[in-house]
């Protein structure tokens, strides 16, 4: 790897609470494994952490106030939020922003959508997808509106406070309704009405000078780039996996070809919430940020993240995560070392 490529950490902030204190914690252990980024999801389906000073979204069809959003969303297939119910303010984010540029780290937030929004559609179910409490109907005019607001706003928040990198999540879409959900819209011919949606949200993340990511799996699914149109190729692809033998996410090496840019994000090496850290430091030797999932091997990607997940973010309990930033610390270096080699 001849250029100097990403270092990212991320950190699911949504599903549970990390207090302004762990965070910098996490930071600290970043900065000395010379890490250049963190990644902080800040919203899913088990919660939504952080509030805006104003919460109101308002499109053609009306104004919404998403306060009643904001801290612990449900539980869903013991995946459950940790209890806190809290969240993070616009004051709370500047000193974590603050802290991180002191340091030399950018932040990359991440507000997941048009999947994992279930913290927020718990109270505007009218917008879901049929069967799915986690995702928004696509073919909605005012499910999408109301969601590309939402990306507005974060979006001017982040740009006004130096951020370069926006990720939209964008995986996993529908994935509650018995079959993974990009795999049942490709089908049924609904995967356009995704591909206009994130053309849409890489657009206004462009025009705003930012950078978008996304994770990869409804990027050209199942290597077809031709049946539902083109995907904006300005987008930086954050690589998980390549799929199982019901689900088809495009290959890394297809969609190198096709002009985006790649993280490795290998699900592999992810740490997390009732995961055995040992064993994940020990796992960091194997890692190869060239080698994609299923061996995709890329020569100069964009960069490699560290995914910390916080499924069973119960596990600690409601404690800030000040035990979850004491094991992420552990796995920190190992990731760094492992990045050293390359």
């Amino acid at each position: 790897m001849e250029h100097k490529p990403m270092r990212i950490f991320h950190l699911d902030a949504g599903r549970k609470f990390f207090s302004v204190a762990s965070i910098k914690r996490i930071l600290d252990s970043m900065a000395a494994a010379e890490l250049t980024h963190l990644e902080l999801y800040l919203s899913d389906n088990q919660g939504f952490r952080f509030g805006l000073d104003d919460m109101t979204v308002t499109t053609r069809f009306g104004s919404y106030d998403l306060t009643p959003c904001l801290g612990d969303g449900y539980e869903q297939e013991g995946k459950g939020p940790d209890g806190t119910n809290a969240w993070h303010t616009e004051e709370d984010m500047e000193e974590i922003l603050s802290y991180a540029a002191a340091l030399g780290i950018e932040v990359i937030p991440v507000i997941n959508m048009p999947g994992h929004m279930g913290a927020v559609l718990e109270h505007f179910p009218q917008l879901r997808y049929p069967g799915s409490d986690s995702s928004i109907e696509l073919k909605d005019k005012e499910a999408v509106e109301f969601t590309l607001q939402i990306l507005h706003k974060y979006l001017a928040f982040f740009k006004s406070r130096g951020c370069k990198y926006f990720h939209l999540g964008a995986d996993e879409f529908a994935n509650d309704v018995g079959t993974m959900g990009f795999d049942r819209i490709y089908r049924d011919g609904d995967m356009k009405y995704f591909v206009s949606f994130i053309n849409r949200a890489i657009s206004i993340v462009c025009d705003a000078g930012l950078i978008p990511m996304a994770f990869n799996d409804g990027i050209y699914y199942n290597d077809d780039k031709t049946t539902y149109g083109p995907i904006d190729n300005r987008l930086v692809v954050c690589y998980w996996i390549q799929g199982w033998n019901t689900y088809f996410p495009a290959d890394a090496a297809f969609l190198s070809k096709e002009g985006f840019g790649l993280v490795n994000a290998h699900h592999e090496f992810y740490c997390g919430m009732g995961m055995d850290t040992q064993n994940r430091v020990e796992k960091m030797a194997q890692y190869d940020p060239r080698l994609f999932h299923r061996a995709s091997r890329i020569e100069s990607p964009e960069g490699a993240m560290l995914c910390h997940w916080c499924d069973r973010a119960y596990a600690d309990g409601p404690d800030g995560g000040t035990a979850a930033a004491e094991r992420i610390a552990q796995v920190i270096p190992a990731f760094g070392a492992a990045m050293d080699k390359f």
